[in-house]
């Protein structure tokens, strides 16, 4: 695009974009999945991975990037899901909560939130095929309201899927 200059080229790409007399950082990223799990008991599956953006530990839902040419975000979940807590599922399982901008200010990425209700006993090992990811684990819906509350949760498609979930007849 003729007002468009690229400023850095990497795994993300920004751009100068001049809109009337004023230049604006526009961030360049890959469209996203997230996928909000439940059990039968109303636990809510989370990852514990390192983000160097905060340099800490976060607990969130499992996400991933669509970074697969021509990938649907359904695949791309079910892949996500192997790859980060090895949870296998079928997209009869998925339903989908929410596609939104969650960097409206400065990216038009897409993060495609979905909800997946299985029981305990599905998520057969521990074993973890994520390079990033530290740990899987289950945590109760008390537990989970306290660590937001604490800031201990603190991810934003975490907390909007949470939300949704909970509060699923409000949008129904």
């Amino acid at each position: 695009m003729s007002n468009e200059k690229l400023v850095y080229d990497g795994w993300l790409k920004v751009y100068n974009k001049d809109v009337n007399g004023k230049t604006y950082d526009i961030l360049s990223n890959y469209d996203a999945v997230a996928a909000f799990v439940t059990d039968e008991f109303g636990d809510i599956l989370m990852v514990k991975q390192f983000r160097p953006a905060v340099m800490k530990n976060t607990l969130e839902i499992p996400a991933g990037c669509l970074d697969i040419e021509g990938e649907a975000p359904e695949d791309c979940l079910i892949r996500e899901l192997k790859e980060e807590t090895n949870l296998i599922v079928n997209k009869d399982a998925l339903s989908k909560i929410i596609s939104y901008t969650p960097m409206l200010g400065f990216s038009k990425s897409i993060l495609h939130l979905y909800h997946v209700n299985i029981k305990k006993s599905d998520l057969k090992s521990n074993k973890i095929n994520d390079e990033d990811v530290k740990e899987v684990l289950w945590i109760d819906n008390d537990t989970f309201k306290k660590y937001v509350k604490d800031g201990k949760i603190f991810d934003g498609k975490t907390i909007i899927s949470y939300l949704y979930v909970m509060n699923k007849k409000i949008f129904d």
